[in-house]
């Protein structure tokens, strides 16, 4: 063959390997025709997955929100959910998982941990867009960055509301609770409803533990230093005069001030409970248990605080933590891209996970594959919004628990609430500096 015939061959053969169809895969991205499709180029892989407070408990759970949707996209990514074992237990034996799934909630722990891959920088590079997602999550997730880190992936968010038994205010012809009440206003609804009837108690309003409404009014527990407790501030005083003001209905404290505290249960198997201020995700998990005790239920916004009329509960989402020290980095990036796809969010959200994707039409669509919400008020939930996240510490679990001595001792002790408070906040100094002293 001369010299010639010999490059003009190169160049034809150069030609065909940069035709679609004849070069496989440049850069991970597979071409065919005009389409490029997003592949992760990598050999298969297994992820690896802890959860906590997430709601990934088994396989069938992994499948749904995980593995579906990444192997829609990325067939040679799978994962495997490892139970039994406590996450610093699987530290020490050198298995850190990939993945971890939790809650903003626990975020910090992790962080204290020093597991938490920033994922800004992947972000950043799959263009994936934080401003699809819901602000109030975004706001929360940045805040736990200095330097503007973004430590985990959200994918699922919940949301607060009241649940309310119609039956009861039927009963006593008292009108429905509405969307975007007040506290005081719940509270002046529940002395209507609060009644004893022969032999059967019916409670008005049960408005979960004291850090429910002081995370809903983003309030702090520890003071800008983060080194001393805030127990005693004016706001909180008047979180609980509000309860203060609850408890002091008839009948609703029973049994000599034991009992001023009633839950789900007194809801759905006693049937009694009139409000009850819940999440969204809790509710969706139990609607079968409602409908199997014939309650006739439905659901308004969760209650605001006057100066506050725009927010209801604390933002609260799911998201997946990268471990830092993961080996698998590039799959689980791609594994991150797709959950929060707008097909997988959309898939996700007409099961039981309310999409994080802030848009308003994926909401109507919530639970829609169970229909456990035709006919009833899911849409005035979303009237209020997501309260944005308290500071947190390293203390506040532990500075909860103060709070929630001090509102028995308010209750069952009759304690003033100056007393309870400051009293609370001197165990959460000393809480804090013996801590402190450990480190």
């Amino acid at each position: 063959m001369s010299t010639k015939t010999k490059a003009l061959a190169l160049l034809v053969l150069a030609f065909a390997l940069l035709m679609p169809g004849c070069g496989g895969a440049t850069n991970g991205k597979e071409t065919s025709g005009k389409e490029t499709k997003d592949e992760y180029g990598g050999e298969p892989v297994t992820l690896t997955v802890w959860n906590q407070a997430a709601g990934i408990l088994n396989d069938n759970d992994l499948e749904t929100f995980l593995g579906k949707p990444v192997r829609d996209k990325y067939p040679n990514i799978s994962f495997r959910l490892i139970t039994g074992a406590k996450l610093e237990e699987l530290i020490a034996a050198g298995e850190t998982p990939d993945f971890i799934t939790t809650s903003n909630y626990y975020l910090y722990n992790l962080m204290s941990l020093e597991l938490t891959d920033d994922l800004s920088g992947m972000i950043k590079k799959e263009a994936i867009d934080l401003s699809k997602f819901e602000p109030a999550v975004v706001d929360a997730l940045k805040k736990f960055g200095a330097k503007g880190e973004i430590y985990g992936m959200p994918f699922a968010q919940n949301y607060g509301i009241t649940l309310y038994n119609k039956d009861i205010f039927d009963k006593f012809g008292v009108p429905y609770p509405k969307d975007q009440m007040t506290w005081n206003d719940m509270i002046e609804l529940s002395r209507r409803v609060t009644r004893q009837d022969r032999q059967d108690v019916y409670i008005g309003l049960d408005p979960g533990g004291v850090q429910t409404l002081v995370r809903a009014r983003s309030l702090p527990v520890v003071d800008e230093t983060r080194q001393k407790a805030a127990l005693s501030t004016e706001p909180i005083k008047q979180i609980f005069s509000l309860l203060q003001n609850l408890y002091s209905i008839p009948g609703i404290v029973q049994d000599g001030g034991k009992k001023y505290s009633y839950g789900f249960d007194y809801f759905q198997k006693d049937k009694k409970l009139a409000m009850l201020p819940y999440w969204l995700a809790a509710l969706t998990s139990r609607v079968p248990l409602l409908n199997e005790a014939g309650i006739n239920w439905d659901i308004v916004s969760f209650p605001t605080f006057p100066d506050r009329p725009q927010y209801g509960r604390e933002v609260d989402f799911h998201l997946i933590v990268v471990s830092k020290t993961s080996k698998n980095k590039e799959a689980a990036y791609k594994a991150l891209k797709a959950i929060v796809s707008e097909e997988a969010q959309r898939a996700m959200n007409k099961n039981v996970r309310l999409t994080v994707l802030n848009n308003p039409a994926l909401r109507t669509e919530f639970a829609s594959d169970l229909k456990y919400y035709e006919g009833k008020n899911l849409a005035g939930i979303f009237k209020v919004q997501p309260s944005p996240l308290p500071m947190f510490s390293e203390y506040d679990d532990k500075l909860y628990s103060y709070l929630r001595n001090a509102v028995t001792r308010m209750v069952r002790d009759k304690v003033d609430i100056n007393t309870a408070l400051r009293e609370a906040e001197e165990e959460g100094n000393k809480y804090i500096s013996e801590q402190k002293q450990l480190k």
